[in-house]
């Protein structure tokens, strides 16, 4: 386990001390991730997050000899410039690193609990989750995924201790563990994983007269419910059919008693629920904001955009072998029958998987990171429950070509950061020192430029480009100028200008003129692209653009009269 977590561990820790160093001299630090610290600020009251992990760094920190200047709480600015000084960055990040790699370990603890007649699942696992370019990437950096992710799953583990070996401790500790689960990151799907404590007795109770494919309309008809009701696209008129629908979808009778009213009450539920304002803001999204149109505005678009979301970033983060194999552990999963009620401590992975496909307004890649070690598991035990895994060539042939592909995969997103477009860009501003430039937002200028160099605004290029003209060059990075196209945010459907996040029509308008090459005052001098070689990441670019949500194309236009 040791040498597990160690393995894991280098490439974790190694790019948290190299992404951002070192860009413009010799110990200079770039914040490339504006997210990262975002708990610290909390912590320091200057931001409305979590300050679980916050409070955790800080204190860390202080200890290697940078304690917070007094009378900064409360302060926005001060608050900021601590959480993303050098010294603080380097402890979170470190600490990100250490969970991540903690995961890894965790991962083939759980596979060893759940199947220990296989171990041969659990390492696969394990391999699978240390090799994930995804969550080495999420591990890099100074922000609460991979620390959330490594309290939720060691949740798992002390929740299926108690399930599996009948521990009174473990289980009257877990509540502690769901805590940490919940708090990192307002994870609240980890209360779920109580169902596995339920009486077997109880479960055949309510589950008899459903059958397999009945249960599962069932769930999906409430979810898909749910779904319509946080919809604020969703026309009160057509409320009465989608009743008469969703109560179609039950067998009455052979529901048991008990549920009956559960299930009658479930639409006045969800509607009622939809209606709190916390609830509402997980589930709808706000209309606008102060950078345009909120994440409710996307509609109905969202429905093909969630369902699009989840397989892109599981392909992304396993590769697509590991992926085939998903359906093969679901099987192996279900002809436990009884034996798997323990795979029950997973449940909230399985809940959060529904809300991801069908509810959730916000949908960053990394917000699915909860998924990738689930995954893992399931696709390392659909391998060795295949016929084939029998088969002689199996070991020396398939196994190394199995893991392989994830290793390239994984190599393909770190070369994202080792090759980032910005830190040519370096070179491009030492070429032009006296030109006067607007960039966009996640361009990051060396700071002996901004002398300068302005944050653009679409608006300087409204009114026949007036404003526009002050500066020689205009700067634009992918991860800004994406909002006008399809990405994880706006789905693959982008034809309704209204429906896209975090934009207004008029940017939409001028960032898709400008990338087309249309734009009367803009010519494309230079463009300085992220090159991908694995299958997983070409396509997504193609689709989508980059899959790094914070590394991409950076497009230098030379304005012109």
């Amino acid at each position: 386990m040791a040498a597990l977590f160690l393995i894991a561990l280098m490439p974790r820790l190694y790019s948290a001390h190299t992404v951002g160093w070192d860009w413009d001299y010799p110990g200079s630090f770039t914040l490339v991730n504006y997210d990262e610290a975002g708990s610290c600020r909390a912590a320091l009251g200057g931001f409305e997050y979590s300050t679980f992990i916050g409070r955790q760094t800080i204190a860390i920190t202080e200890l290697m000899g940078h304690p917070v200047p007094p009378g900064i709480e409360g302060n926005y600015n001060a608050a900021k410039a601590y959480c993303h000084s050098p010294e603080h960055v380097s402890v979170a990040r470190t600490y990100s690193s250490v969970t991540g790699a903690l995961t890894v370990v965790l991962i083939a603890v759980i596979a060893m609990i759940l199947i220990p007649a296989r171990p041969e699942v659990a390492w696969t696992a394990s391999a699978l989750l240390a090799l994930s370019g995804f969550h080495i990437s999420e591990s890099q950096t100074g922000t609460v995924d991979a620390p959330s992710i490594f309290f939720i799953y060691l949740f798992f583990m002390v929740l299926l201790i108690a399930v599996k070996r009948r521990s009174k401790v473990a289980l009257a500790v877990s509540p502690a563990f769901m805590l940490a689960a919940i708090w990192t990151k307002y994870w609240v799907f980890a209360i779920f994983a109580y169902l596995a404590t339920v009486s077997l007795r109880i479960w055949v109770y309510l589950g008899q007269g459903f059958s397999r494919s009945s249960f599962v309309v069932l769930v999906f008809s409430t979810v898909i419910l749910f779904a319509l009701v946080t919809n604020p696209a969703f026309p009160v008129n057509s409320w009465y059919p989608v009743l008469g629908l969703y109560y179609l979808a039950v067998p009455w009778r052979r529901v048991r008693r008990p549920l009956i009213p559960v299930i009658l009450l479930m639409p006045a539920i969800a509607y009622l629920l939809s209606q709190v304002g916390v609830i509402s803001s997980y589930t709808t999204g706000g209309e606008g904001n102060h950078l345009g149109s909120g994440y409710a505005a996307i509609g109905w678009n969202k429905w093909l955009r969630n369902l699009v979301n989840v397989p892109a970033v599981l392909i992304v983060g396993l590769g697509l072998p590991a992926c085939a194999f998903l359906p093969a552990g679901i099987r192996a999963i279900t002809r436990e029958g009884r034996d798997g009620l323990a795979w029950l401590c997973l449940a909230p992975i399985a809940v959060f998987a529904l809300y991801m496909m069908f509810i959730a307004p916000v949908t960053y890649y990394r917000h699915y990171l909860a998924l990738i070690p689930a995954a893992a598991l399931l696709s390392a035990y659909g391998l060795w429950s295949v016929s084939w895994a029998r088969r002689p060539w199996f070991l020396p042939v398939f196994l190394p070509m199995f893991f392989i592909w994830p290793a390239l995969l994984a190599l393909d997103i770190g070369l994202d950061h080792i090759r980032d477009p910005r830190i040519q860009l370096r070179e491009w501003y030492e070429e032009h020192p006296r030109d006067r430039v607007f960039f966009s937002y996640f361009v990051n200028p060396p700071e002996k430029a901004m002398s300068q160099s302005k944050l653009f605004h679409p608006e300087y290029a409204f009114d026949q480009a007036r404003e526009l003209k002050f500066a020689t060059y205009l700067l634009l990075s992918e991860n800004w100028y994406d909002t006008a196209f399809a990405n994880e945010l706006n789905g693959p459907v982008i034809s309704i200008p209204e429906r896209l996040i975090k934009t207004k029509p008029e940017y939409i308008e001028f960032y898709r003129q400008t990338l087309a090459g249309n734009h009367p005052n803009l010519k494309l001098e230079r463009a300085i692209d992220i090159q991908n070689f694995m299958p997983e990441l070409v396509i997504h670019k193609w689709l989508y653009g980059t899959f790094q949500m914070f590394v991409g194309d950076i497009k230098i236009y030379r304005i012109v009269e």
